[in-house]
Order: C-alpha cells, then sequence, then structure tokens
C-alpha cells in the first residue's frame, strides 16, 4: 500500500512514535539527531532515545536505538535532554523517569560516547531538588566563561512552573543553584534551552504546561515560547527584556531544541506536533505503523529586536525545475507534494491568497487587519481550522511542503507557521491572487 503522507527530507520514524528532538549535536563530522522514540507502539507508554544522523542535514540515515531504559535510574523511561562535546568525547545528559507504585521520580542522568556509536551511562546522578515536585526534567547543558551550566525545566512545590540552574567544574559534580527563571510558566515548565545570539542578547526557551483548568477552556494543553534577556553568571539570574512570545504560530510545534554547529550557526530543529490525544489516535499515518515528525533545521538569529528564522541553505540542494509566476492571479499544477515555494511582492500591504493542494491548506494575509492565516482541515473534526498572527505586511514568504508537512516563513523568517496536513497523493492544484507590481511567486519542484 503506498503511502501518500511519506517525507522525504524529514525525519520520522520507519516504526513507532517519535516526539522531542534530543542531544542535537555536531561531532567528529557529522550532525547526530537523538530523539523520543516508542519503537514498540504509536503511543505515549515508552521512552528510549532513538538516532538519525547525517553529513548534510538534508540525507538521513536512521540509526535506530541509542539509549535503552534500562537501569535503576531510568527504567520508566529514558526522557528529552541534551548533548555536549568535551576533550573528544561526547556528553549526552538526559532525564530517567521511574515509577513506584505510580509515583514518580526523575534522575538527571549522562550517557558518554567516544565515536557516536556506543554509549556508556555514568553512574552519577542528579536529585531533585527539594524546591521542586518531581516533574524536573529535560536537561539543557552548555559552556560558560568558565564552568558548564546545565538548566531544567521543572515545577515547584506550589505547582508553578520554573527553569532550575545547576554549575559544575567537571560534569560530573553538579551543585544546584537556584531558580534562573519562573515568571509567565504556568503549571510546569519543560524542554528549556538558554543561548547567546550576540553579545547583548540570549534567547531563554521554555515550553509552559498549562494548568487543567485553563487548558479545558482554550483547548491548549502546552506551547513553545521564548524570552529574549540576559543570562547573568555572576548573579545566575536571567533579566527578560521583554514577554514570554510563541516560537511558532502553526498548529505543530513544540519542544524545540538547539546547538552550534561546525559552521558556526545557531539551529534550531522542533516536534512537529501538538496533537490532541484523539488527533494522535486518529493520525492517517498510523495505518502505516508509524506516527510524528521533526521540522526542518532552521537558523537563528537576533535582528532588529526580533527572532529571525529561516531554513538552512542546504535545502536548496532539493530544487529541481524552477518556475515563475507574475501575473495577477493564476493556477497550476504541482509536480508531486514536494516542494517550495518563493514569494516576493513589493506592493506589500496589499491582499494576498494561496490555496495548496486543492485547498488543502490555504494561506491568506488581509492587508487591512494586517492578519496573516494559515487554515487546514482537521482529520478528526473535518472542519476547517485557522492559525492567525498579526505582521505589518507581507512583502516576503518561504513555504516547504513534504507531503505532510508544511513550513511557511514570512518576511524573511520574522513569523513561521509549522503544520501537518493530510490529503490524497493526486491533490496537486495551486491557485493564488494578489500579486502586483513586480510581485513574483516562484515554485520549485523537489
Amino acid at each position: 500500500m503506498r503511502n501518500p503522507y511519506k517525507l522525504t527530507y524529514h525525519i520520522e520514524p520507519e516504526r513507532g512514535l517519535l516526539n522531542d528532538p534530543n542531544g542535537l549535536i555536531w561531532f567528529k563530522g557529522t550532525y547526530y539527531f537523538f530523539h523520543q522514540w516508542n519503537r514498540f507502539d504509536t503511543n505515549h507508554s515508552y521512552k528510549e532515545w532513538g538516532l538519525f544522523t547525517s553529513t548534510n542535514m538534508i540525507d538521513w540515515t536512521n540509526q535506530n536505538t541509542a539509549i535503552l531504559p534500562d537501569r535503576q535510574w531510568d527504567r520508566n523511561g529514558v526522557y528529552s535532554g541534551s548533548g555536549i562535546e568535551h576533550e573528544d568525547e561526547m556528553y549526552l545528559f538526559y532525564t530517567g523517569n521511574v515509577k513506584n507504585n505510580g509515583v514518580r521520580k526523575s534522575y538527571q542522568c549522562v550517557s558518554k560516547s567516544v565515536n557516536g556509536q556506543t554509549f556508556v551511562k555514568e553512574e552519577t546522578v542528579i536529585e531533585t531538588p527539594t524546591a521542586f515536585t518531581e516533574h524536573f526534567r529535560d536537561p539543557k547543558v552548555w559552556r560558560g566563561s568558565d564552568r558548564w551550566w546545565m538548566i531544567v525545566g521543572a515545577q515547584t512545590k506550589e505547582r508553578k512552573g520554573a527553569v532550575a540552574l545547576f554549575s559544575s567544574g567537571d560534569l560530573s559534580d553538579w551543585t544546584y543553584e537556584n531558580i534562573l527563571y519562573d515568571q509567565q510558566l504556568d503549571n510546569m515548565c519543560e524542554c528549556p534551552d538558554l543561548f547567546s545570539l550576540n553579545d547583548s542578547i540570549d534567547i531563554l526557551v521554555c515550553c509552559p504546561q498549562v494548568i487543567p483548568e485553563e487548558e479545558v477552556a482554550t483547548g491548549i494543553t502546552s506551547y513553545a515560547a521564548f524570552l529574549s534577556g540576559k543570562f547573568n553568571e555572576q548573579t545566575k539570574q536571567f533579566k527578560p527584556n521583554g514577554s514570554l512570545a510563541l516560537i511558532d504560530y502553526g498548529f505543530d510545534f513544540y519542544a524545540p531544541q538547539t546547538f552550534t554547529d561546525d559552521k558556526g550557526r545557531r539551529i534550531m530543529v522542533g516536534w512537529m506536533s501538538r496533537m490532541s490525544e484523539e488527533e494522535e489516535q486518529r493520525c492517517p499515518t498510523k495505518q502505516y505503523g508509524y506516527i510524528h515528525c521533526l521540522t526542518l533545521p532552521r537558523v537563528i538569529t537576533w535582528e532588529n529586536d526580533r527572532l529571525i528564522q529561516l531554513p538552512i541553505e542546504e535545502v536548496k540542494q532539493l530544487r529541481k525545475t524552477e518556475i515563475t509566476f507574475t501575473s495577477r492571479l493564476g493556477d497550476f499544477e504541482l509536480d508531486s507534494g514536494q516542494f517550495e515555494l518563493e514569494l516576493r511582492r513589493e506592493d506589500s500591504t496589499s491582499d494576498f491568497y494561496l490555496s495548496l493542494r486543492n485547498g488543502a491548506i490555504e494561506i491568506r494575509y488581509i492587508g487591512e487587519n494586517n492578519e496573516f492565516s494559515i487554515t487546514r482541515e482537521n482529520w478528526v473534526s473535518y472542519t476547517r481550522e485557522t492559525k492567525v498572527n498579526e505582521i505589518q505586511n507581507l512583502s516576503q514568504m518561504s513555504l516547504y511542503s513534504d507531503n505532510s508537512t508544511i513550513e511557511v516563513f514570512v518576511n524573511n523568517g520574522e513569523c513561521v507557521f509549522s503544520s501537518r496536513y493530510f490529503t490524497e497523493e493526486h491533490q496537486l492544484r495551486v491557485e493564488y491572487q494578489g500579486l502586483h507590481h513586480n510581485g513574483k511567486l516562484k515554485y520549485y519542484s523537489f
């Protein structure tokens, strides 16, 4: 049975359930993208680390299992974490999950590798400090000016989301320092990240989990957000200079993680899902024995007081044919569900409309309202649903589709919409309107 939803340039499992990207690292000439994986079923009942490797972030090799839940500190799940290189060794930090009679206990653990193939677990673990509940997970480690730092997503005893800070001189003995940040983080914070984009701007990434009462009212269980500001190594505090903001405005983006590659780029990858439990249960790929994927790697910068996200340049290698459209409105047939569209407009405040794959995806910009939106059909309710963000104009847009994923980068990466969508293989019609005054829509087949 042919799979119309199979991805060609995104990471997805051959079987089972994939979720958070973990341990992203460039190590000895290879990109290592670990991930949460249930290889036995398409649910969240089991967690290990799977692994994909690549030399170009386009062609990926599935290395299958990397770290198993096979000792007392992680027997009920190898949860999310991060990777660093030190003295030619790869260090992978992760959360070990243990449940005794249904009661959770978390340990922050480390596994090491000299060759990127064999991963040896260390005996030392970090236990949860007394200020927090056992919802304490997802360590992110980096090198500071004179020591190593670790942040962990946390929940205080008062059921408040927080980010906990640790330090170490040797990557083995860790000292709990304090709460790095605890504002606007709802009921719990997971998958934190902290990195510098220039001398004056650091980015704190947080994934708050919404308290159950608000979840019922809004339908939102958790989301991926960031704060710009500055981490002070002396005071051990993060001072924000703005409010918490979404990283991605689409339907499907969560648990992002960043790393620096050999070219010095800060690269972010997210889990391309925010599906509800029912949406997961009825996801169309489950009939083929797997579910979920990761986003395209994207380069993160800070420009004009904005977080800018753009797909890695390597994705341009996929381009085959190129066709340019300049008429005010038009329609055409795609070669397949794998393609790129690039829009450029001089008349950037006028309306624009784009229908993809016979209306499976609709994109609109309404200039009067400064409103950019993306609409899809929900595969559970079969109703149309829309995500919206306010932008002052629409001058540029890059759009990448991979059969059942779409990632839309607006105005050279000022905002991004990442979403799953599911339609038939033969649905390849594109319609557009809103090109004026030297506007161009370029189509690249992949």
